[in-house]
């Protein structure tokens, strides 16, 4: 009975680790625009959404300019 299952379950094997590794990209700062990006794994994981994703890359504290004093 264990084998019927085998597909499910290097399904969800497969999904966990694009997961991980979107985490992990989101993690490097790694957002768009090539392979291994957070952009990248989230189309690996549904292709339909391929085009459709607008990312809200974050900001980092050293690209903003310095605020003015008042």
């Amino acid at each position: 009975m264990a084998s019927n299952y085998s597909p499910e379950l290097a399904q969800l094997q497969q999904q966990q680790a694009l997961f991980t590794q979107a985490l992990r990209a989101m993690l490097e700062g790694k957002w768009a625009a090539g392979p291994d990006t957070v952009e990248a794994f989230l189309y690996a994981l549904d292709p339909n959404m391929t085009g459709q994703l607008d990312l809200d890359v974050p900001v980092t504290n050293s690209e903003l300019e310095e605020l003015p004093k008042e």
